[in-house]
């Protein structure tokens, strides 16, 4: 699985928490999201706006146009400007274009300006609020409710991350007491974190995060990747399910299938997880979940495996598994004898 870019992380951001964001701008308005899918693409040389956001409010619909930058620089101000014009003409509806600035820059205040002029004179002027998220440091570090999704983004906002950041992002994704929200930040902060830590600290300062009940294909990045995975080995299931179906005349051959494709789709969840947790997956440890044919037992590794700080220890959890199976297979087979 390829790593997200700073610019995808937080569009994924947004297309999750589009809430966090928009109080950023509107921190008392009365409005309801309706949809964060619509359409990006603009038929002005075909290009894509970063997050268009439809609320419905006392005035009727909006839209809400988020451009999310790493670092300023000066042609964002027209495309800030082409983008809002495509957005209107498209939808036939009120936008509002705002910024989003992660690192500190001193080139532009509070609001952008895009200006055209003829023989020397300003003909037009469109401007756009910016948000500094720079700005917002002090707040995200102290882990209040409303900032804590932005927390991945002090790896960026910092000028030097340290071991010391590393913790507290992980104290204040901590915080948040629902299990699929903390998922969903970790997934956030993890890849970013990436971008200045070796893989060993990082696994080693999260490994205690709880990330029980939390379903997995509902996650940014690892969720498409699973659920790639587990359609095509639904698929492969189902088929092999149909073929032995027709050979035998049964039902049975059907519904045996349906659990083989299940059964490869768990597998395969499992083996993205830890590639990517660890980046590589060894294939003595790909032929050991592999070789697992109970999803129950898959369900219980997967918690255990979470936990595990490389791919060695990872192996050894499996080890120990079928270790233990094999005891309670021989303790059954004496009682029957």
């Amino acid at each position: 699985m390829a790593h997200p870019t700073i610019d995808q992380i937080v569009k994924e951001m947004a297309e999750h928490h589009p809430q966090a964001f928009i109080r950023l701008i509107f921190p008392r308005a009365k409005h309801k999201v309706i949809s964060t899918k619509l359409d990006k693409e603009l038929t002005i040389r075909t290009r894509l706006t970063d997050k268009v956001i439809r609320l419905k409010t006392k005035n009727g619909d909006r839209l809400i146009h988020l451009e999310f930058q790493l670092r300023y620089h000066r042609k964002i101000p027209e495309r800030v400007f082409v983008y809002a014009g495509g957005l209107t003409a498209k939808y036939q509806v009120p936008v509002a274009s705002i910024l989003f600035l992660i690192k500190p820059s001193r080139k532009i205040g509070d609001f952008g300006v895009y200006t055209s002029e003829v023989y020397g004179k300003q003909a037009n002027q469109f401007s756009f609020p910016v948000i500094h998220l720079w700005k917002l440091r002090d707040a995200i570090l102290s882990g209040e409710e409303q900032f804590r999704v932005f927390a991945p983004l002090l790896f960026e906002i910092e000028p030097k991350p340290n071991a010391k950041l590393l913790r507290r992002v992980r104290d204040i994704i901590n915080l948040e007491t629902h299990p699929q929200r903390r998922a969903e930040f970790l997934s956030f902060a993890i890849p970013i974190a990436r971008r200045h830590f070796g893989l060993g600290l990082i696994q080693s300062i999260f490994k205690e995060s709880d990330m029980t009940n939390v379903e997995w294909e509902k996650l940014p990045y690892f969720g498409e990747a699973i659920k790639e995975s587990s359609k095509k080995a639904i698929q492969e299931g189902r088929e092999k399910g149909r073929e032995e179906g027709r050979q035998e005349g049964r039902q049975e051959g059907r519904q045996e299938g349906r659990q083989e494709g299940e059964m490869l789709a768990t597998q395969e969840m499992l083996v993205e997880f830890l590639a990517a947790q660890f980046g590589h997956v060894p294939l003595k440890t790909m032929r050991a979940i592999r070789a697992i044919r109970d999803r129950q037992k898959l369900k219980t590794l997967t918690r255990k495996l979470m936990k595990a700080a490389s791919p060695a220890e990872a192996h050894k959890l499996l080890a120990e598994s079928k270790t233990r199976a094999t005891i309670r297979n021989g303790v059954s087979s004496s009682r029957v004898r």
